[in-house]
């Protein structure tokens, strides 16, 4: 999968979606305007035929505008929170990564070999307790507060393999950016249905009203003509809210069919096992019910869901998802040539829209890297690298798999509880400083309240028995965990985890590492901060951020560094800005690293791509890859929101 591509292709989806909200609303506009014409031709102007009213349709446009744009907002508003907004609204309960629940823990360790075989955060993972049938989703404004929900009816009825396709299913929306349109199109459909709503209010009173009006006159007269034709306006929204209800359907239908298609098809290739995700179809198409949704968001919440989660009478015409026959047959094609033609185009798009994968299939970095193997012997190379970025494959998810199961219990159980995820981070930084023991230094005491120093001491022999790789995996499911930490606890936890780093007065490359994870997946959840505006669409406006960064890359890569540095500089052609030069160790800071990160956060995607390029070129130049450069390397991404899989570590 080509990240950068996805991404940017869902952002021109926005502007198509936007393009087809304006039709929409100009639609409704017309035909309320011609609606008021009759209304008011009726009620007390039949002398004035003239069909364009300009100063009417001002009026009309902008009380329409107004309403439609109102509900738009405050939906949009009320799921600012991301995807957790949406599984709440939905009557989700969020699962504790604590929980001693066995379907639960399944659910979660599938989530967290997913987004460790991707690089992305690891979702909120929430469990529509009230719904039986079978269906899933994944909602969010981006990777930083995505969430995966599957129905109690997926986690008791499905198989590990079959929930494992499923998630697969939705982390192929995550990747490809379709949650931030998904929760538009909520808004879009909350904002027709609001014309309905006030349709039915209006059409209430004027019939209240009315009632009134001719009880106390005895007559109609002017009072009884208006609310006449108050009702007629009041059935007239009515009847709109639903053509607009119609409209958002076919909208929601347009933008959700073809993608799942690719979903179920990337699936597949995630886990190269076609009976998962075909098996789940077949359980949801065996039941009466399907994967219906027995909330009351279920139909504007309809396009997220793996399968149709709200039917009507017109799902052949409007519904969000394709026949679960034909999304089966597309997996699973048998001896049907038509069947076998369009997997084979579902196939061709996929190749397009995940580039390099076929290459990366045969010689994924997760199988073929080996200790002290050069990289041309082992098949890393910058395109490779460059390919996994915000993508998955099926030997990097057995991968994550495998490490997953490597790592003792008591590690992974205080990665699942808050209290002991804070010790395990300050077991991490204390375990890979130079000179470390089994045992907590003597300074400790100044820093680490004792309940907490004692767990740490605890962690720390488990820590230096086992693998140095386990390092950043078991920070990076270390993180819904911290999230549970109240503001006051998390300021604490952000001091002391400073003052270990900089206790030697050096801040090592892990540290570092370790310290950009923190920041970026838990201080924009803990400030409430949005992601940064794109500022930068070329190269020459972050000339010095970038000089700084390569610079930092090529003095790790090793004793030549020149040679890095050209390679970095080498690979981005004629795009590199003029005039940088390699600045040594002690001409820029981790400080200044940071501050250059934070700038470079704010690219352009294309932007993005030239940069990545550049630090993998630098990094590779010397045809080898360090644990240390891998790490240095995945920081620097993770701060600029280019995830790359941790299973491309050394092994």
């Amino acid at each position: 999968m080509d990240f950068f591509d996805a991404q940017d292709r869902a952002r021109r989806m926005t502007w198509k979606l936007i393009g087809l909200y304006t039709a929409a609303v100009i639609l409704i506009i017309v035909s309320i305007y011609f609606v008021t014409l009759i209304v008011f031709g009726y009620s007390g102007a039949p002398g004035d035929s003239r069909l364009w009213q300009p100063g009417l349709f001002l009026t009309v446009s902008i009380v329409v505008s107004i309403l439609i744009m109102s509900g738009t907002f405050f939906r949009i508003s009320q799921l600012r929170k991301g995807g957790s907004a949406v599984a709440e609204m939905l009557g989700g309960r969020k699962v504790e990564p604590s929980t001693r629940d066995p379907k639960e823990r399944q659910l979660i360790n599938i989530v967290e070999e997913m987004s460790i075989a991707s690089g992305v955060p690891v979702p909120d993972i929430y469990l529509l307790d009230n719904e039986e049938n079978i269906n899933a989703f994944a909602a969010g404004f981006g990777t930083d507060d995505a969430a995966v929900g599957v129905t109690r009816g997926a986690l008791t009825q499905l198989t590990r393999d079959e929930l494992q396709g499923v998630i697969a299913h939705e982390f192929s929306h995550i990747f490809n950016g379709d949650m931030r349109l998904n929760i538009r199109l909520i808004g879009i459909l909350n904002g027709i249905l609001l014309l309905h709503i006030m349709g039915m209010i209006l059409m209430r009173s004027s019939l209240l009203s009315g009632g009134r009006g001719r009880s106390s006159s005895g007559q109609g007269g002017s009072g009884g003509q208006a609310a006449i034709a108050m009702i007629v306006l009041g059935l007239a929204l009515i009847i709109i809210g639903y053509i607009g209800m119609l409209f958002g359907r076919m909208i929601q239908a347009a933008v959700s069919r073809q993608r799942e298609y690719l979903a179920d098809a990337a699936a597949v290739q995630f886990t190269r096992n076609p009976d998962g995700i075909a098996g789940a179809l077949e359980k949801i198409g065996r039941t009466k019910k399907g994967g219906k949704i027995e909330d009351g968001h279920a139909m504007e919440f309809s396009h997220l869901f793996f399968a149709n989660s709200f039917h009507t009478a017109l799902d052949k015409l409007f519904a969000t998802h394709p026949p679960l026959k034909k999304r089966i047959a597309a997996i699973r094609p048998g001896n049907d040539p038509e069947q076998i033609r369009k997997k084979e185009r579902i196939e061709k798009q996929l190749k397009k829209d995940q580039a390099r994968q076929t290459s990366t299939e045969s010689k994924s970095p997760a199988s073929t890297v080996i200790p002290g193997g050069t990289l041309s012997e082992t098949g890393l190379s910058p395109e490779v690298l460059l390919a996994a970025i915000g993508s998955m494959d099926s030997s990097g998810v057995d991968e994550a798999s495998k490490l997953m199961s490597e790592i003792p219990d008591e590690l992974h159980d205080a990665a699942h509880e808050p209290f002991r995820a804070e010790a395990l981070i300050y077991s991490l930084l204390l375990i890979n400083r130079e000179g470390s023991s089994t045992t907590l230094p003597d300074w400790s005491a100044e820093i680490i309240d004792p309940y907490m120093a004692e767990q740490v001491d605890k962690l720390l022999p488990v820590l230096n028995h086992g693998k140095r790789e386990w390092s950043l995996p078991l920070a990076e499911i270390s993180m819904p965990a911290l999230r549970k930490m109240s503001e006051s606890q998390y300021r604490k936890f952000r001091e002391t985890m400073k003052l270990i780093i900089e206790k030697d007065d050096r801040v090592s490359l892990f540290e570092f590492s370790i310290e950009k994870l923190v920041e970026h997946r838990l201080d924009k959840h803990f400030r409430k901060e949005k992601s940064e505006k794109i500022r930068h669409h070329h190269l020459k406006t972050i000339r010095k951020q970038l000089a700084i960064i390569l610079s930092a890359l090529a003095n790790t890569s090793g004793k030549d560094s020149e040679k890095a540095w050209e390679a970095g500089i080498k690979s981005m052609g004629k795009a590199a800005p003029d005039g940088m030069i390699l600045l040594k160790e002690d001409e820029y800071t981790f400080d200044d690293l940071d501050e250059a990160l934070d700038e470079l956060d704010a690219s352009a995607n294309p932007v993005k791509r030239y940069l990545l390029n550049s630090m993998i070129h630098t990094v590779l130049a010397d045809d080898k890859l360090t644990l240390d450069e891998l790490e240095l390397l995945r920081a620097m991404a993770e701060a600029i929101s280019c995830p790359i899989p941790i299973h491309v570590m050394p092994r």
